[in-house]
């Protein structure tokens, strides 16, 4: 076989291997309008689409006042919305503070299907759009795009972009409020709650709560309680605070810095033998043997005595 008759069948082969169907691509990337505003200023413009206006206000501004087709609403300091419009809707925002600092998106309806097709379906619930809460996730990204945003150059339009989709994905994330069979919680104010009461339990594992002392730490009943939060991670109250804790005994364990009696402290558990119980009917096994199972694979022979000191007391 000739030079030129071997590259002819490597280039048959490169062609046959780059052969995708045209379907099985994806279009990467969506499809916005946006726009940042600073201090005092009317703007006002006629959206080029329908889709959905993205009003993100940071937490330092003062109120603002926007319309659309002469109807007016209120955005709040530290507040996002997410509001349907028309195509050739007119808009006016108006800010009366020197210290506003504002970011609006236009982002078509077909770029959100998923959440379009929930508007679709309960245009009652949207109608006023949804408000939701800046959390620091948000703040941040919002004063990076600022930043970016002062020195307009190709490069900062592609990071800003990114961080756009990436304040969209956050917010709808939130707003969909899904629990594990991927339902939707027709009441935000439950998800608000159920959240709040995660993380009372996740920011200190050494408590004990009662699901009475939760559910008044955020102003609702045990009932109400008991039922969302369930519904939404799919396990009861009390299921959830043993798992969490045991899990994170099991990481302080496999730490191989605390005694036994140090995690059972840290987790709530006034006496060892009641911590041995509980970790022992969640694992299987009790905390000992976890963290002699560690000090082997990380210590090794040098704790040999010890081990076999420890296998001596066993029962």
């Amino acid at each position: 076989m000739t030079q030129s008759e071997k590259k002819a069948k490597q280039s048959e082969i490169i062609n046959e291997s780059l052969s995708i169907p045209k379907e099985n691509l994806l279009e990467l990337g969506t499809f916005m309008y946006f726009t940042v505003l600073k201090g005092r200023q009317r703007f006002s413009f006629t959206t080029p689409i329908e889709g959905y206006l993205n009003i993100l206000l940071c937490d330092s501004s003062a109120n603002c006042t926007f319309s659309i087709q002469s109807e007016n609403y209120l955005i709040q300091s530290g507040e996002n919305i997410l509001k349907p419009v028309n195509k050739a809707s007119y808009l006016e925002f108006k800010s009366m503070s020197s210290e506003n600092k504002v970011l609006l998106m236009l982002i078509p309806s077909d770029r959100l299907p998923a959440f379009h097709v929930k508007y679709l379906a309960d245009k009652n619930r949207f109608q006023h759009g949804l408000l939701t809460k800046a959390d620091s996730r948000i703040n941040l990204s919002l004063q990076q795009i600022l930043s970016l945003y002062e020195e307009d150059s190709y490069l900062n339009q592609l990071k800003i972009q990114s961080i756009l989709l990436e304040v969209l994905v956050h917010q709808v994330e939130g707003l969909y409020a899904e629990n594990e069979s991927k339902e939707i919680i027709v009441n935000k104010d439950h998800y608000d709650k159920i959240q709040l009461v995660k993380k009372l339990i996740d920011e200190d594992l050494s408590k004990n709560h009662s699901i009475s002392e939760l559910a008044k730490a955020v102003g609702t009943n045990e009932q109400y309680l008991k039922k969302y939060f369930k519904q939404h991670f799919g396990k009861t109250v009390m299921n959830y605070i043993t798992e969490s804790k045991m899990e994170h005994a099991k990481k302080l364990i496999l730490m191989g810095k605390y005694r036994v009696s140090d995690v059972a402290r840290m987790t709530g558990y006034k006496h060892s033998t009641h911590f041995t119980t509980a970790f022992k009917k969640y694992f299987g096994i009790i905390p000992n043997s976890l963290r002699y199972t560690f000090l082997i694979a990380h210590e090794g022979a040098r704790l040999l005595p010890e081990i076999s000191n420890f296998l001596q007391n066993l029962p």
